[in-house]
């Protein structure tokens, strides 16, 4: 008798449980019901709401929503296009595919079970809204949103992400990221598409507001030697009045979330204010800043000689380390490389802890360091002959010759002989094959070569040693720099005297722009849009 009351107990608690499993997290608990309510939740996604998605499934919500909106007449006159699948006789799935909601993964295949990726949902609730009546996707709902993580979205889904976060139906995660490849939960799905259904639940993301946007820099007269540049607040009133002699007017000011780097004239004398605390260092400034979570407090050079061994870490709410430091490296990734006494070196984050450290001479009036950010840099003796890379507490590699770090990748520039140069990665091994006069990193993977006096190459070279030539372009005002970037893998390249080429990291062509004159000026980027002469552009090639 005893055995069965447990057993039925057990029973209970293993149905409670299960339950509760079942039941959607609380953020989503509202949004769920109200979308059950509206009968835009199919049985098979109503339950396992943490679990991810599958491609037929959240096929099966966009089915709902359409035919919703097609019986009280909310869409358009669609003609629909006949659809089959060798893996797949889902009505649903067959129905989105028709009306060019979802697409096939290739070789007449759907992968209905494949879990659907985020950058995937926003393309089918982007194409899925569109055939909405009085649908617009105007250019406005496409704005560029600069995601920290922009870089791994893919060319086909860049439109259709901007627009579902714009639009409000979609969200960032954390630390203004986009997460396109990460899996979507039934409960998520439940909810962007309840959004999609009636945009009276769409929600504004605020998860990428910081503390920089509390103020803001206003420009005054500018001229030959001359400046004046003012900070105000949110709302426009003018701040730092009462700033020494300035009456509130610089020459130049660099934010970081509340300090306040200070230029008073020409000459390069800063002060570092804090608003947060109303402190002030005369004769600092703030470098090396990382995104906004950590930065340098450095005392100025400018200023009265080279002072080391005083830098402190700053965070953007105003708070900073009580530990100094002797920074080599700028805060990259959350990392930065310290000396800590003639023999070692160290690799620290933002906190001050050190993730290694390594025996390393370090001798700042015989050596610098020439290139690098974060856990990575090169050294160079005072005859600049002789480099060393040392990235992750490891020597990578050493020369007579040359070496160059790049930013984006495991790899370095190696100057093979006089003239010569050559991609290399950690391992050492050779990438491309050997260029004449100039090599350089310009974007993510992405490398500029010389041609002759008036051309350049652009070249794609993925870790693997796999190249790709993306364009051939004259230069004729000499070597090209650095590709004028959106800072999340979005490229901008004048490729002759009236177009600009677009492209993302992966070598893919977003769009052209064509320019009614001559292109005299770089293009530049501003928000995620593209700046070309007076006009602005998606990258796309819309004008805005």
């Amino acid at each position: 008798m005893k055995r069965t009351i447990a057993a039925i107990l057990s029973a209970a608690m293993l149905v409670t449980a299960a339950v509760a499993a079942e039941a959607p997290s609380s953020w989503a608990k509202s949004a769920v019901d109200t979308a059950r309510n509206a009968g835009i939740v199919p049985e098979q996604v109503d339950q396992a709401y943490t679990q991810s998605i599958t491609r037929a499934d959240f096929c099966a919500l966009a089915a709902a929503v359409y035919r919703t909106w097609e019986k009280s007449g909310n869409v358009k006159s669609v003609e629909k296009t006949a659809v089959s699948f060798s893996d797949t006789k889902d009505e649903d799935v067959l129905l989105c595919a028709s009306l060019g909601v979802v697409n096939g993964v290739g070789n007449g295949k759907f992968a209905p079970q494949q879990q659907l990726t985020r950058q995937q949902a926003a393309s089918m609730l982007h194409r899925l809204g569109n055939l909405r009546k009085n649908a617009k996707d105007s250019v406005k709902d496409r704005m560029p949103h600069v995601f920290a993580d922009g870089a791994d979205i893919q060319a086909w889904a860049r439109s259709d992400v901007y627009w579902a976060y714009n639009s409000g139906v979609m969200n960032g995660v954390s630390g203004n990221r986009f997460a396109p490849n990460n899996s979507y939960t039934h409960e998520q799905s439940i909810a962007t598409m309840l959004r999609l259904y009636d945009t009276k639940y769409a929600v504004k993301d605020d998860s990428t507001s910081s503390t920089g946007s509390k103020y803001k820099i206003t420009y005054g007269i500018v001229g030959a030697g001359m400046s004046q540049v003012y900070l105000e607040d949110a709302k426009g009133n003018r701040l730092l009045t009462d700033y020494k002699d300035t009456k509130g007017e610089f020459y130049d000011i660099e934010l970081f979330g509340e300090w306040v780097t200070l230029r008073k004239t020409v000459d390069y004398q800063h002060d570092v204010h804090n608003m947060k605390t109303g402190e002030t260092l005369e004769n600092y400034a703030v470098s090396g800043t990382d995104g906004e979570q950590a930065g340098w407090l450095r005392p100025s050079p400018e200023n009265g000689g080279t002072v080391y061994g005083k830098d402190r870490i700053i965070y953007a709410d105003g708070t900073s380390s009580t530990q100094t430091y002797d920074a080599l490296t700028d805060f990259k990734d959350g990392k930065a490389v310290v000396r800590v006494d003639s023999k070692t070196i160290a690799a620290i984050d933002t906190t001050g802890k050190t993730l290694w450290s390594m025996n390393f001479a370090f001798d700042r009036s015989k050596a610098a360091v020439d290139d690098g950010a974060g856990d990575r840099f090169v050294v160079t003796n005072s005859t600049s002959t002789s480099y060393t890379i040392i990235a992750g507490g490891k020597r990578i590699a050493s020369s007579s010759r040359a070496l160059q770090l790049n930013q984006y990748s495991d790899t370095y520039i190696a100057a093979e002989s006089t003239g010569y140069y050559a991609l290399y990665n950690f391992k050492g091994k050779k990438l491309t094959k050997t260029y004449q006069n100039a090599f350089d990193e310009v974007g993510q993977n992405i490398y500029s070569h010389w041609i002759n006096d008036k051309e350049y190459e652009y070249i794609r070279c993925d870790a693997d040693g796999t190249n790709k030539v993306l364009f051939r372009v004259k230069c004729p005002n000499g070597r090209p720099g650095a590709l004028p970037t959106d800072g999340a893998g979005v490229y901008a390249l004048r490729t002759d005297e009236h177009t600009v080429t677009c492209f993302d990291r992966f070598g893919t062509t977003l769009g052209t722009i064509k320019y009614d004159g001559e292109i005299t000026m770089e293009p530049t980027f501003e928000n995620g849009c593209v700046r070309v002469m007076d006009k602005l552009y998606l990258p796309t090639g819309e004008e805005i």
